[in-house]
Parts: C-alpha cells; sequence; structure tokens
C-alpha cells in the first residue's frame, strides 16, 4: 500500500464530537479561516482533524472521553481528503457502543495500518500543530527527526573521538547511544550501592576488629601481670627436691597394703572405694558448650548494638550519613535514621530472645547441677555411714592412722613446699591465669570468623566503577559527536536546534535536545515567537519526511505575520471575532497576514 505523502482536507464533518452534538459539516479550501467568538468549537475544529488523522487530539493524549459529546451515545468524525494525483478519500473515526474504529473510503482498519498508508500519530500532530514537537514531544522530538536524518557511519565518529576514549569503548554496540548510556548508568547506579553496602559492612567489620582487638590487647597485658606474679611460685615449687617425701609416702603405702584384717578389711577397703569414687565425681554439663556459645553470641550482638548506637547518634549529631560519609539533605535524613532505628530494635529483640534462652538454658543446668549435688551428697552420706557401721579392728584402727600420715603427706606434696597463704595464692593466680587464657582464645576466634578480603573487593569495585565512568564519559563523547554530525544538515532560519548546554554547578557539557530561535531557549519566547518557531519546525519536517500535510495555526490574533516560514500545504488559521458564531471559510487568495 503506498504512502500518502500529500494531503488537503476538502471536507469535514462531525457528530457527538465534543460541543458539536447534532451532525455539522465544513468546507475547507486551500486557506481556510475558522473564525468565531470564545467558546464557539475553534479549537474543537482542530481537535477533530487530529482526531481524524491520529485518533488524538490536536495536542495529543488518549483521553478520548473529554472528545465525546456528554450528550451523545456514540461518536464519528468524516473527513473527505484530496491527495496526491487529485484522488479523493474519505476518513472515518468514533466510537460507536463504547468501541473505536478507523475507516478509509469504508474499509475497517487497525491505526498501524493506517499510520503505515498516512504517517505516524507524532508526524501528524507535529505537521498540523505547530506548537506540538517543542512542547509535546520536547527532547523525543530528537527520535522523530533521527528517522529521517541519513545515518552517521560508526567509524566516522570513532575516528573523532581520543585514543583513549576509543580505547574504552572497544568493540561496544553504539548503534544507539542514548541506550548504551541508559544501561551503563543503570550499571553504574546498582554498582554504586552494592560499593555503599560493602563499605558499610567493611566499616562495620574493621569498628569489630578493633573493639575485639583492644579486648585482647587488654587480656594479653592481665595475662602477663598474673604470670609473672605466678613465675615465684612455680619456681619454688620446681625448687624442691620431693625424694623424701616420695620415699615416705611409698613406705606407708606399702604398709597400708600389708595391714589386713580378713573379711572386715575387704568389706570397708570396697567400701572406702566407693567413697572414695563418689566423692571425685564431679558433675558434667550437658548444655556448657551450648551455654558458652550463646555467651558468645550475646557479647557479639552487645558490641554490635554499641557500634550502630554510636553511629545513630554521630547522624544525630553530624547530619551526615556515618556509613558513606555524605551530608543528608531534609528528605534522606528520616529515612537514613528511621533504617537504623529498625536495626537498632532488631539487635536488641535478638539479644532479648538469646539472653532469655540463655537465661532458661542457664537455670535448666543449675537444676540438673543441684539435682547431681543431692543425689551425691545422699551417695556419699550411705557410704559413709555404711563404712562407720562396719567393725573397727586393731588392724583397721592402724590403717585409718597410716592413711592419715598419707593424706598429710600428700597434701604437702601437692603444695609443693608452699606455705598455706601461699598455696592459696597460688591457686588464686592459677585459675585467674586459666580464666585469661580461655578469654583470648575466644577473643581469636571471634576475629578469625570476621569477614577477610573486604578491602581488596572494594578496590575491585571502585575499579570497575572508574571502568564504568570511563565508559559512559567516552559514550557521551561519542554521542555528541554523532549528534553533531547527524543534524549537521538540519537548517533552518530563525529557529534553531540546541544540542549541549553547560551544567550550572559543575560547568560540565550534558546533552541536551531543544529549540531556540534567535538564540533563545524556547521556554523564553513569546506566544507569537513559539509559533513562529513551531511554524519553521513545520517546514523542516515536511521537507524530510517529504510529506505536505495540512497546517492549523490556532490564536493567529497574536500573529501580525507567520515570519518567514514557507509552508506550500493547506494552511487553516483561526481568530477571536467577538460575538460571532464559528464560522469555517475558504479563502479565495493565499494570504500571508495571519490578521
Amino acid at each position: 500500500m503506498a504512502q500518502i505523502t500529500s494531503l488537503q482536507i476538502v471536507q469535514l464533518t462531525v457528530t457527538g464530537f465534543s460541543c458539536f452534538a447534532d451532525e455539522h459539516t465544513w468546507t475547507f479550501g486551500h486557506r481556510t479561516a475558522v473564525t468565531g467568538h470564545n467558546y464557539q468549537g475553534k479549537s474543537t475544529v482542530a481537535d477533530a482533524i487530529a482526531y481524524a488523522l491520529t485518533g488524538a487530539p490536536y495536542f495529543g493524549g488518549r483521553d478520548l472521553d473529554r472528545l465525546q459529546n456528554g450528550a451523545s451515545a456514540n461518536m464519528r468524525v468524516e473527513i473527505a481528503v484530496r491527495t496526491e494525483g487529485g484522488q479523493t478519500h474519505v476518513i472515518r473515526r468514533g466510537r460507536h457502543e463504547g468501541k473505536t474504529f478507523v475507516s478509509l473510503d469504508g474499509v475497517l482498519m487497525t491505526q498501524e495500518r493506517f499510520a503505515e498508508r498516512f504517517g505516524s500519530r507524532d508526524l501528524i500532530l507535529s505537521l498540523l500543530n505547530p506548537l506540538y514537537f517543542a512542547e509535546v514531544l520536547g527532547g523525543d522530538g530528537r527520535k522523530l527527526i533521527e528517522q529521517y536524518l541519513p545515518a552517521v557511519p560508526h567509524e566516522a565518529v570513532m575516528e573523532k573521538l581520543s585514543e583513549h576514549m576509543r580505547g574504552v569503548l572497544g568493540d561496544d554496540r553504539l548503534e544507539m547511544p542514548e541506550v548504551y548510556l541508559k544501561e551503563k548508568r543503570s550499571e553504574l547506579k546498582e554498582l554504586e550501592k552494592d560499593r555503599l553496602v560493602l563499605d558499610g559492612q567493611m566499616q562495620q567489620t574493621d569498628s569489630q576488629r578493633a573493639r575485639l582487638q583492644k579486648e585482647l590487647d587488654e587480656k594479653k597485658a592481665l595475662l602477663a601481670h598474673t604470670a609473672a606474679a605466678l613465675a615465684p611460685l612455680v619456681r619454688k615449687q620446681e625448687a624442691q627436691d620431693f625424694t623424701a617425701l616420695d620415699a615416705e609416702i611409698a613406705r606407708l603405702s606399702a604398709q597400708y597394703d600389708a595391714v589386713q584384717d580378713g573379711q572386715a578389711d575387704g568389706r570397708r577397703a570396697a567400701l572406702q572405694a566407693e567413697l572414695d569414687a563418689a566423692q571425685q565425681r564431679q558433675y558434667e554439663s550437658a548444655g556448657a558448650a551450648q551455654l558458652q556459645q550463646m555467651q558468645n553470641q550475646l557479647h557479639l550482638l552487645y558490641g554490635k548494638y554499641n557500634d550502630e548506637t554510636g553511629r545513630l547518634q554521630y547522624l544525630q549529631q553530624q547530619g551526615v550519613c556515618p556509613t558513606c560519609l555524605r551530608r543528608l539533605d531534609g528528605a534522606a535524613f528520616p529515612e537514613v535514621q528511621t533504617a537504623f532505628a529498625q536495626r537498632l530494635q532488631k539487635i536488641q529483640t535478638d539479644g532479648t530472645a538469646l539472653r532469655q534462652q540463655s537465661e532458661a538454658l542457664a537455670a535448666q543446668e543449675t537444676q540438673s547441677r543441684l539435682q547431681f549435688e543431692a543425689q551425691k551428697a545422699a551417695e556419699i552420706s550411705r557410704l559413709a555411714a555404711a563404712l562407720q557401721a562396719l567393725p573397727t579392728g586393731a588392724a583397721a584402727q592402724q590403717r585409718e592412722l597410716i592413711k592419715a600420715k598419707i593424706k598429710e603427706l600428700s597434701a604437702q606434696r601437692v603444695l609443693g613446699g608452699l606455705s598455706a597463704d601461699e598455696a592459696q595464692q597460688y591457686q588464686t593466680l592459677f585459675h585467674e591465669q586459666s580464666r585469661l587464657e580461655s578469654g583470648i582464645g575466644q577473643i581469636e576466634k571471634l576475629m578469625a570468623s570476621l569477614p577477610m578480603g573486604q578491602k581488596e573487593a572494594l578496590d575491585r569495585m571502585d575499579e570497575t566503577i572508574r571502568a564504568l565512568n570511563d565508559k559512559i564519559t567516552a559514550a557521551k563523547a561519542y554521542q555528541s559527536e554523532r549528534a553533531a554530525r547527524l543534524f549537521a544538515p538540519v537548517k533552518m532560519r530563525r529557529a534553531g536546534l540546541k544540542l549541549y548546554e553547560s551544567m550550572k554547578e559543575s560547568g560540565e557539557l550534558r546533552d541536551v535536545f531543544k529549540l531556540t530561535w534567535d538564540g533563545r531557549d524556547y521556554v523564553r519566547l513569546s506566544l507569537s515567537e513559539r509559533v513562529r518557531c513551531g511554524l519553521e519546525v513545520v517546514e523542516l519536517l515536511s521537507r524530510l519526511s517529504g510529506k505536505s500535510y495540512p497546517l492549523f495555526v490556532d490564536n493567529t490574533e497574536s500573529l501580525c505575520d507567520l515570519g518567514a516560514a514557507q509552508h506550500g500545504g493547506q494552511m487553516i488559521l483561526t481568530r477571536v471575532v467577538p460575538r460571532q458564531t464559528l464560522q469555517v471559510k475558504a479563502l479565495d487568495e493565499p494570504q500571508r497576514k495571519a490578521g
């Protein structure tokens, strides 16, 4: 199906459209004036033409309910158009029983097939409405123009870049630089988020490691002090000669074994062995290891809670994120503060639950120990009573005397020649040394469990971020050079395209796509200047696309003339005429004056 390149509206008929509930028909010429007082339907005529050709109103959008007359069940717009070669076609579009339709010469078709024949919605509206390109499409107008410009060879753009930038981009596909930049910026954003998290984790790990190292150093210092106090007592023990004492204990033991008293002695020996075994029996804890593990976990949670509390205080006092060290604005501050509060609440909740479990396990251990001690005491009492009940003979008395002497000598051997006070001091220091060594072992185990290699991972991530930033910088340079070459053929009289602008804060150039008029930004123009600028854009698009379509200029009372733009196609001009009903009049002669 051949594309339409020239189109002129001959007749327009609307029914149930906007302010026209009943059927209304108007005839158009090559130049047509639409006049009338306010609220008579001039802009509705523009919407009707735009709707028939694109399915959208004059300024685009999809609010079809606004276009349909409130008192009408259906809506229909019909235009008769004359195309190249003098052929006449009828386009009908509307709503019937809630469903939209479009037909060409009585044949229903989809909007996609219609656009293939007449052009895209944005192109038709940009040719029809001189303000549509700048005020509706804005930056997206770049894509509309680009599809009608000759492609710029990739190699020609790369030649203009520095050798470093060419190396950075390598063989990356840059057919659509804006898509490439969007993907890389998305990658960079996610990577920077990951870096922020990793940096926070590393700071927390370093804080925990520093705190544990401080505790370790303190315990090692106490251990050295304890070992120094214990050393003289150990040396005194080691300096003693226990040869004679050991010989005496051996002699008494042999004498003890030599004393016999028949069956009574055998029974007594058996009971005594049971009693000694009962007295030496120690409680074996079933949950000691689990309880120690819980204590270690609580120790870690206490440290983590203190760290988070300190970081929250720093945030509240300085207004700076303690993780990324960036000053927070008013919007971000409550979010970060809430995140810290939630983490503190979670640590406190976990710690409370763990402490309750630990207390329950400790209570269970205490109960088991008390039960064991009670059973042990009962057993010792029973055996002692049984031993006491045995008849005491001369041999038994002799054995008791020997036993007492052996016990006395053994005590001296254990004390190692220390006095009672020295022995007490030795026991105290020895237990303190064991406790410190155990604590040092636990801290070293905790330090070994902390994550390793975070600094190296952060360095690798920084290198990846630098590489991504280099790619983005190179791609922006590529995009700028490509845009300059691509839009070089785009020439207008007083209107222009701005492809770069300087950022106020950094002075860095960034890619933009904006219209200018005599060098001034579009947003600073008056209404009449915007219309004149838009007319030059219409002329440009008509030249690039090869289409001569109707141009509808609304509110021409603000214009003295249409400027330097030359529009060879159909022109429809509206003007407010006080106290006049809507009139659509084909003009016999082309007029350059809008007023």
